[in-house]
């Protein structure tokens, strides 16, 4: 037993089975005698939701996530080297990734007895975006351990919430006198820059009005479901008041039918009696 087994075991677990998971794993290790192996167990922090919803795509999902930290190395190349075109295409790709991702989670949520909720799906979001964005956050995502979201803060990447000191910038060479030429080139590669930054940032825009408008639509038509649902339980109330009514109804009448039918074989027997009497009379 090693603590690298243990942890891809224990970060495997929903988050409702990890402590106890944990608890188990870290007594078996004292009973064997290895304090050193039971403390670094029990350093070891349950994951949060998003947490754990990205450990289970890295481990249920790894040709879905492999494509993402592709991505992820491309967009970096391609921002290194300025190339707005490339940006353009990979990160529509990008948007296309993430939302096949955050569709797996949320299967794998609902199987597990957890719904995504918009909070733990935009976590999810900026967890893989992160990873897309951060070579040593990618690894991280990769090895199916985290246990909270991470999060790109520009100049690298740390965990939600921790402290991150960007480095210092490098004293730049002292710059060499250009000519006129050469600043006109410049400004027209700025101003080429700025251009595709805007388109850029148009598009994105766009697709995040579509998200907005395909996420109001969505709320429509939850809303007009749960009025339908309302509905319908009062349909079938008054169906089931209407069909204990007629029960009643014919129970009564079932009644009434017995009551009848004695009255009837009463008075066929009296009609047969008479009848006898008549016979013998006559004769």
């Amino acid at each position: 037993m090693d603590l690298d087994s243990i942890a891809d075991e224990l970060y495997g677990l929903p988050p409702e089975e990890f402590t106890a998971a944990r608890t188990a794993a870290e007594k078996q290790a004292r009973s064997g005698g290895d304090r050193d192996l039971a403390k670094q167990i029990h350093a070891l922090a349950k994951p949060t939701t998003v947490a754990w919803l990205a450990n289970q795509l890295v481990r249920k999902h790894p040709d879905e996530i492999g494509p993402l930290l592709e991505l992820g190395s491309a967009l970096r190349e391609a921002t290194a080297a300025l190339s707005g075109e490339d940006l353009r295409k990979l990160s529509a790709q990008q948007h296309r990734v993430i939302q096949a991702l955050i569709q797996q989670a949320r299967s794998i949520g609902r199987a597990a007895g957890h719904q995504l909720t918009d909070a733990t799906a935009q976590g999810l979001e900026t967890t893989l975006r992160a990873a897309l964005a951060d070579g040593d956050l990618a690894d991280e995502l990769a090895a199916g351990r985290l246990t909270s979201a991470l999060e790109h803060v520009g100049f690298g990447a740390t965990p939600e919430g921790g402290v991150h000191t960007p480095p210092k910038p490098r004293e730049p060479a002292p710059a060499k006198p250009k000519s006129s030429h050469s600043k006109e080139r410049d400004e027209q590669r700025r101003a080429a820059e700025r251009e595709r930054a805007a388109k850029e940032l148009a598009e994105a825009q766009s697709e995040a009005d579509e998200a907005i408008a395909a996420r109001e639509a969505a709320r429509r038509r939850l809303d007009e479901a749960t009025a339908a649902v309302s509905d319908l339980d009062s349909t079938v109330r008054r169906l089931k008041e209407e069909l204990d009514r007629a029960a009643t109804q014919h129970a009564s009448a079932e009644r009434e039918a017995g009551k009848a039918r004695s009255a009837l074989d009463h008075a066929e027997r009296v009609a047969r009696q008479a009848r006898d009497r008549l016979e013998r009379a006559k004769r």
